[in-house]
């Protein structure tokens, strides 16, 4: 399916063939809705030019666009086999549904599928009222099989996925009590984690306006700036610096959540024809596009909307398994554009006598929309918790000497904020009246149809591109040569290097300005270092459940020792047995260079103790990990108890030593007089991982929490983990066969499309 993606690409660099194929598949949609081939154009610009696509290229996000914009093919497939076109239909929908799938953005896909339900419920409707329960019945096999096909070609993939979330924080996997249960959900993430990114109520603003809650969180204060003013004139009353450091902490954007790259803004023209459909239009996909819209902005609301989305995130299946609300508004992304051009198109085909009527409809709406706009203007307060925050900070920094500065201060950033959205809702009015303008003089019969579908893509190609400037700039861009220097080894990373062993690291020296600074939450946000190195940090939205456990209730603690006291092994148990042998700090004689500190007390890869500590739950052993020597102590929960033949009897001679790791192959040695434990520096995962003793396959037991540990017998001995799944294995079988099915089921459905266009022909000859 590769091919596929290079044949729409059209030879297109990235990230432009990302926007190209948006807009060619949504225009797909269109066409397949009956939809005017000029009008669909407008869907095409509309959908992939929307200010969210942009701000996801500059972020990198690029599977979640390539998901996003494969989505309005899959429903175009589904369309079709709703019209019965069932050869085609099966062909695009199998085809587009793979491409889909292969992005492997799960979240996105799970969106993409509420709209198809949301779509298919209004035909399920319809066929039972017309009876057609044939075509009910072929329609649901043939969508039920192309998605068992796509999901069959996807299982080397979705099936170890789906095996491995159960084990980690989006299946819930915690075996800790002693949590807060009122957020916490069970099977999925918790509430307090999952819904960090929800968007405001309000702030649903922005899809008609885009500045209208400041824009992206880095937006700083402009030229002219009001705030910016106070501040200089009060520059010499506030502590040296001060000023400059207000000024950096005062971003204009004032939503709800915790940072945003960018606004969600959708176009001012395609926000008021989907308002003009939500009210007037007679299509049969008005009411399931309306209901998907409302559902797509409720779900973005996430915890600001508590009573309706915690209900949601415990009860619809999978969804628990997601985080970050606000990208639900991919949903509204397309409903909106396509009801908006299927309004359009509606009133194109009015019929004359009815057309400047409904025009005098839509003027209303147009009305009251402009008036909502200038009402938020007068009832808002241009503030949020970041600013209130910022309030007090301040406060406390004088000592509450200034309140007349904090008062002026925060005045004039209100007044700045004030502007920022005034410019925009001018700039959205202006957009609106170019829409009204255009239907208005078509109802006049002033001008044909061609020009109101080359100004209203004219204009809305310059209000969506002029957005997206804002957040997808030149600097976003970058010559390969200059990214390669972003990865230029430090002099930390040149001293790792000398070391050929197998050991871990702690990065914990991060750019700060023009130096470093040690950051110990970001330990676990950075991909640089583990790019590099092998570490106990890094970053992965899906940590398991056990390791996440270990970091939250131990390694930021045992960090925070080891920076007071580096020289006492008895202060970082943990950090020792997770074979953290060097700390990346920032280097003490060059604020630009980094160096590497030896931890002397990492246990290596693997040792033998000389007892077990047997605790009764996973609390217990969690909390006995803050006061024990590792290297003398195992700690296994009871339930492990039985797949350990003996206890340890200590032998001074005995050994074990790591011979090699290949990835999905590890392997020791042991020699000793006498049965030993072993515990091994490796994350306990059960899935998948066996342990073998001179080949012959051995249980091992969940040791410290989250490491594995191994009871030996006396004597010399080969033991190796070995990771080889059975959903790897069998994944690969039903996706190569998948593959080999889906793509002769193409050619197929093909030739029966190309023999179904040629029978009327051959018939019309032989008559």
């Amino acid at each position: 399916m590769n091919y596929v993606q290079d044949i729409l690409t059209l030879g297109f660099p990235k990230p432009i063939f990302y926007l190209f194929i948006g807009a060619l598949c949504f225009y797909l949609l269109c066409i397949v809705m009956g939809i005017n081939p000029w009008i669909s154009i407008l869907g095409g610009v509309a959908y992939a030019y929307a200010s969210y696509n942009p701000v996801l290229i500059a972020g990198g996000h690029d599977t979640k666009l390539l998901s996003m914009v494969y989505a309005p093919a899959v429903l175009a497939g589904l369309q079709l086999i709703f019209k019965q076109k069932y050869w085609i239909g099966s062909a695009a929908l199998l085809v587009s549904g793979i491409l889909l799938l292969g992005q492997l953005h799960q979240q996105i896909v799970y969106y993409t599928l509420l709209i198809a339900v949301f779509m298919t419920v209004p035909f399920i409707i319809k066929c039972l009222r017309e009876k057609t329960f044939k075509h009910l019945a072929l329609s649901a096999i043939i969508s039920i099989g192309m998605g068992a096909i796509m999901l069959g070609t996807m299982a080397l993939s979705y099936w170890p996925t789906y095996e491995f979330s159960k084990e980690t924080m989006r299946g819930g996997r915690s075996e800790l009590t002693q949590k807060d249960k009122k957020n916490e959900t069970k099977g999925g993430l918790d509430k307090d984690y999952a819904f960090q990114w929800s968007y405001g109520k309000a702030e649903t603003m922005t899809l008609l306006v885009p500045n209208a809650f400041g824009g992206s969180s880095a937006e700083g204060l402009g030229d002219n700036s009001k705030a910016i003013e106070v501040l200089q004139e009060n520059a010499q009353k506030l502590p040296q610096g001060f000023a400059n450091q207000i000024a950096q902490s005062s971003p204009m954007y004032w939503g709800e959540l915790l940072s945003t790259q960018g606004t969600v803004y959708l176009g001012a023209m395609i926000c008021l024809l989907f308002l003009f459909g939500t009210f007037f239009s007679k299509s049969e996909h008005r009411w399931w596009l309306l209901a998907i819209t409302v559902f797509g902005i409720v779900l973005a609301w996430g915890k600001n909307f508590e009573a309706v989305n915690y209900f949601l995130f415990d009860n619809l299946p999978f969804y628990k398994k997601f985080r970050a609300p606000s990208m639900s508004l991919v949903i509204p992304q397309l409903s909106v554009a396509l009801l908006g051009v299927i309004f359009l198109d509606e009133f194109i085909k009015t019929e004359k006598e009815k057309l400047f009527n409904l025009f005098k409809k839509c003027l209303y709406v147009a009305g009251g929309t402009a008036a909502l706009m200038i009402i938020f203007y007068f009832m808002s307060d241009f503030t949020n918790t970041a600013t209130a925050d910022l309030r007090k900070n301040i406060n406390d920094a004088l000592q509450g000497q200034s309140t007349d500065f904090t008062r002026s201060y925060f005045s004039a950033l209100k007044s700045d904020r004030q502007a920022f959205y005034l410019s925009d809702m001018w700039r959205s009015l202006g957009f609106m009246v170019v829409i009204v303008a255009a239907m208005f003089m078509y109802a006049k019969k002033w001008i044909k149809p061609a020009i109101v579908y080359t100004s209203v893509i004219l204009f809305c190609t310059i209000d969506l591109f002029g957005v997206s400037q804002r957040y997808l700039k030149e600097e976003n861009f970058v010559d390969a040569e200059e990214l390669e220097y972003s990865y230029v080894d430090t002099r930390a990373d040149l001293q790792l290097k000398t070391d050929t062993g197998y050991y871990r690291v702690l990065n914990l020296a991060f750019p700060s300005g023009n130096g470093y600074s040690v950051s110990v939450g970001n330990s676990f946000n950075d991909a640089l270092a583990s790019y590099k190195h092998n570490t106990i940090g890094g970053y992965s939205p899906a940590k398991l459940g056990l390791y996440q456990d270990l970091i939250e209730n131990q390694i930021y603690t045992n960090i925070e020792k080891w920076g007071a006291n580096p020289a006492a092994k008895d202060s970082f148990p943990v950090l020792n047995m997770l074979n953290m042998k060097y700390v990346i700090v920032p280097d003490q004689q060059d604020a630009k260079q980094t160096s590497a500190v030896i931890n002397p007390f990492a246990l290596g890869n693997c040792w033998l103790v000389k007892d077990i500590k047997y605790v009764k739950s996973a609390d217990e052993e969690m909390a006995s990990l803050s006061s024990f020597d590792p290297a003398q102590t195992a700690i296994v929960d009871e339930r492990f108890k039985s797949a350990i033949a003996s206890d340890p009897v200590y032998d001074s001679t005995a050994s074990i030593r790591f011979i090699e790791n290949k990835n999905d192959e590890i392997k020791y040695e042991s020699n000793a007089a006498t049965s030993q434990f072993a515990v091994f520096s490796e994350i306990y995962y059960p899935l998948g991982w066996d342990a073998y003793i001179d080949g012959k396959k051995t249980s091992y037991v969940k040791t410290n929490y989250a490491l594995r540990g191994l009871s030996i017998p006396a004597g010399k001995h080969s033991i190796e983990f070995i990771f080889d799944p059975v959903s790897v294995k069998k994944g690969e079988t039903i996706s190569r066969y998948s593959y080999i099915v889906s793509i002769l089921f193409v050619f197929f459905c093909l030739f029966m499309v190309w023999k179904n266009t040629r029978k009327p022909k051959d018939e019309t000859k032989e008559a």
